[in-house]
């Protein structure tokens, strides 16, 4: 297995880990619906970009870039600026978040941020044509 299929499940891991925490760790709140929308849009990419990966696909490393920079805007956007949009802000700090799941977000963000570097190295690895 590739170290970039490595990478984007690694980060599916992550989000998978981070939803979970949403459902048993954290308080109950009413989160708008289109934050659900944005959240299952994100495992659709990353899964996209997992499959890419593990079929060795020429798209894997341009996907992972996508899919990384996606997850890491989406998790400062959603969970680390202040409230900024009722359609998609739940920021950790107005519910005070247990470290937990402060590493639980803060995971995923770091994750994306490895894998869309790892996509861009071999991007920029590969042989150019004559």
């Amino acid at each position: 297995m590739t170290m970039l299929a490595r990478v984007n499940l690694l980060l599916l891991a992550a989000l998978i880990a981070h939803t979970v925490d949403h459902a048993v760790n954290q308080p109950a709140r009413d989160l708008p619906a289109s934050g659900t929308v944005i959240g299952v849009l994100g495992f659709v990419i990353i899964a996209a970009s997992t499959v890419a990966a593990l079929r060795r696909m020429e798209i894997a490393p341009a996907a992972s870039v996508f899919a990384g920079l996606a997850t890491a805007l989406g998790v400062v956007a959603v969970h680390l600026l202040p409230s900024w949009s009722e359609l998609v802000s739940d920021p950790y700090a107005d519910f005070g978040a247990n470290a937990i799941s402060w590493s639980l977000a803060i995971a995923p963000l770091a994750i994306g941020l490895w894998l869309a570097a790892l996509g861009m190295w071999e991007l920029r690895a590969r042989p150019r044509p004559a």
